[in-house]
Formats: structure tokens, sequence, C-alpha cells
């Protein structure tokens, strides 16, 4: 399962982890529990005699609709996925449509309603970014949600009076490859461990070593791309940013 992955301006890629179906299937039966708790809840009242039309308005619909107007007025979370930390994206890492929230609840119906859920299953573990056929037609996926950054992680570092920089052109990068190479750092700190994020940052380093003129650097990419930061840092006196 590839990641999903989003060109930047500086041709530097970040990648969204797609959903596993593990993870699907949990955040799937939680709704389940929901929408059961929410129907015998509703079962319960009394509807003085007008079970009919009220009963379409109160438990019908927001059934039906349950897995929609979660989706599109929650950024793409049910309660599922905001507790199991995905949500629903497009390929492009944007929110989705509402047009696009709406056509994967209408192909709902035969990835999971009337199939069981076996469609999706299928689909969810053959294509490329985990796409049920919702997602396909949508242009979508669901993705993992990053765990929340500290200010320090994003902020630029305050450096000692001292401070000697080690890549002197640095400070010929601009302002958006900076912020390129921070998203990097970021997503470094956040998935250490992903193959995926670390080819990301071994191309990151290749990137800045032919903008900067330099020969390939015996450094860590982590290590490198941070001092990078540091040097611009300290060439434009942006401490306090």
């Amino acid at each position: 399962m590839d990641p999903l992955r989003v060109q930047t301006a500086q041709n530097v890629d970040l990648a969204f982890a797609t959903a596993g179906l593990g993870d699907r299937i949990l955040a799937w039966l939680v709704d389940v529990v929901v929408v059961t708790a929410y129907v015998i809840l509703v079962s319960l009242l009394d509807f003085g005699g007008r079970g009919g039309p009220t009963l379409l308005v109160v438990l019908v619909l927001p059934v039906l609709l349950y897995h929609l107007l979660f989706e599109v007025f929650f950024e793409g979370q049910t309660p599922g996925k905001r507790l199991l930390k995905i949500r629903v994206a497009r390929l492009d890492g944007a929110q989705p449509t509402l047009a696009q929230y709406l056509l994967r609840w209408l192909l709902r119906w035969v990835d999971v309603t009337f199939s069981s859920g076996v469609v999706a299953v299928v689909a969810i573990g053959v294509t490329r970014h985990a796409q049920r056929l919702g997602d396909l037609a949508a242009g979508t996926t669901v993705v993992r949600l990053r765990r929340r950054v500290r200010l320090d992680e994003v902020r630029y570092r305050k450096l000692p009076a001292d401070y000697a920089p080690a890549f002197p052109a640095a400070e010929r990068l601009t302002d958006a490859d900076v912020r390129t190479l921070r998203a990097v750092l970021v997503k470094l700190r956040l998935e250490r461990r992903s193959a995926a994020t670390n080819r990301l940052a071994r191309r990151a380093k290749a990137a800045v070593e032919d903008r900067l003129g330099l020969a390939p650097v015996q450094m860590p990419p982590e290590q490198f791309l941070r001092t990078v930061v540091d040097d611009y840092t300290a060439a434009h006196d942006r401490y306090d940013v």
C-alpha cells in the first residue's frame, strides 16, 4: 500500500500514511455501536401517537445520513474515525468537497451496506491508496492523522550569539524552501520509523545539496536539514519568528 503523496511547490513531496484496513474496520465497528445505541435510545421514547413522521425525522434520517453528516460537518471524521485518529482526505491531501462526500456516501450502499462490507474490504486491499469504490469515484481516501505538534517543533530555534553557520550558502534559500524543510523535519519527528519518511528526508537532503552546490555531505539527513535551517535562521535574524 503506497502512502498518499502531496507535491509541494519546491518539488519535495510530503507523504500521508493511508489508514490500514484494520483501522477502518475498527472505526466502522465504533460507528455501528454509536448508531445502535442511538436507535435503542430513540426506540424508548414516547412519540405520543405521532410515531410515523416523527420517527422518520428522529430515527430513520439520522441513521441513513450518519456517515455523510458527520464527515461533512466534522472534517471527514465520524466518531469512529475520530477515535481511531483517521479521516477522509482528497488525494491531494485537502479536505473533500460536499460533492465528494456525497459520492462516497452514495456508493457506500454498494461498498458496505448491500455487500456486507465485502466489496469495500476487497477494494481497500487491492487499490494503491487503500480506496473503496466510493473513494475511487470521489478521488478520496482515508489517512492517518498526526499527533499534535508542539510549538517548539515548528518555530525557528533560538541560536546562541556566537553561532557559526556550517553551510553559509544556506542564506540563498527562500522562505518557501525553508518552510518545506521544516515540514520535512516535523514529519521526521512524528514518523521517525517510517521508511517512506526517511526516504523523503534523503531526497530533501539531496535537493538542498544540489540547490546550494554542495558535494554530498557526510551527515544524517535530519541533522543536515536541521543545520541548514539553523544556518538560514542565523543569516536572516529570524530567531523570534
